[in-house]
């Protein structure tokens, strides 16, 4: 490994580094109703949470679990409550959202008028819903009642948080777990929660998306930094076109069942910090080939990423993603700034 310290402080050039054999990584099965009413007391209490994670992370959920257990993969349900808690819980946050949902109900016509925020967030997700997953059988057709959901959830949601309000791609993080839930509350309380993972992607500055692309930037450089040269020398270095994969969690990449797998994988935390960037480097690891043999510049990079969306199989993705984790731990001198990432708390 060499290592180039600039006179920025905490500044370094990933010159060269053998990251080392790639290992095989075998996916398990998803956990089945009766492997998760083991994993529970006559409480209701799950009894090892890090290990229901762990399951969670080889295989997934078979659907019939995914109602229950994405609640907790979510924070909407904490880890150690028992069924009475959860009951509770539910009592209150049910009687929280209707008089949210109340908020924007009861605004007359004319009180609109003089709210510009609320009519253009109004007019935004109007449009939004109507072209999120439609041909889903749960959203296709004329006033399809899970259509008027996503619509009352999002609008909803601008009373929850009026200065972030909607922005688009929300749409696309909601339906998922509506279709899940297929319960308006849970829903809504799940959504808040991933949204609160992902704040700062939304925010008008949106510097969480500019940390992350410059975190995967970094990640890519360790893994093929002659790749990333090339990314670099076609001005594609940035990585803006993985700008949708970050922003709505590779939701368009993959089918609408795919992504479910793909989505209750990554709320597990595991097996680091930061794992969807991971995934972003299984994807490219996958496509550099090609993009470098055709010597794609910077439109035919964009036009080819944009063109893999719905043909990545996920558990292919996961595989090489956890496979490039293991190479990364494996390696004796990983720099500092890749061991924050990663949220490794002994890198040095």
């Amino acid at each position: 490994l060499e290592i180039n310290h600039q006179e920025e402080p905490g500044f370094e050039v990933i010159t060269r580094i053998d990251l080392g054999i790639r290992p095989e990584i075998q996916r398990g099965e998803p956990v089945s109703i009766e492997r998760w009413s083991q994993c529970m007391d006559a409480e209701g209490k799950v009894l090892d949470p890090e290990n229901v994670k762990k399951l969670i992370f080889r295989g997934g959920l078979c659907h019939a679990v995914r109602k229950l257990t994405w609640k907790f993969l979510l924070n909407y349900f904490p880890w150690d409550s028992s069924k009475e808690d959860r009951r509770l819980l539910i009592k209150r946050k049910t009687d929280e959202y209707f008089r949210m949902k109340l908020q924007w109900k009861s605004v007359s016509e004319e009180q609109e008028k003089r709210n510009t925020r609320l009519k253009d967030y109004k007019s935004l997700i109007e449009k939004d819903v109507n072209r999120t997953d439609r041909t889903n059988p749960f959203y296709e057709g004329h006033e399809n009642p899970g259509l008027i959901l996503l619509h009352d959830i999002l609008m909803t949601y601008c009373m929850y948080d009026f200065d972030l309000g909607y922005i688009q791609g929300m749409s696309d993080l909601l339906s998922p777990i509506l279709y899940v839930m297929e319960n308006e509350v849970d829903a809504f309380w799940c959504f808040v929660a991933f949204i609160e993972q992902m704040h700062c992607n939304f925010e008008e500055q949106m510097q969480g998306m500019k940390t992350e692309l410059s975190q995967l930037s970094t990640l890519l450089k360790l893994l093929d930094l002659g790749f990333w040269n090339y990314l670099e020398s076609q001005e594609s270095g940035y990585l803006y076109f993985c700008f949708r994969w970050l922003l709505i969690r590779f939701k368009r990449e993959f089918n609408f069942q795919d992504t479910l797998r793909l989505w209750e994988v990554m709320w597990t935390g595991l097996p680091c910090q930061n794992f969807h960037l991971l995934i972003c480097c299984a994807i490219l690891d996958s496509e550099k080939q090609k993009i470098m043999e055709n010597h794609y510049g910077f439109n035919e990079i964009l036009k080819h990423i944009n063109e893999l969306s719905l043909k990545l199989d996920v558990e292919e993705v996961l595989c090489k993603a956890e496979a490039i984790y293991c190479q990364m731990m494996k390696c004796k001198d990983l720099p500092q700034a890749v061991g924050e990432i990663l949220g490794l708390k002994d890198s040095t």
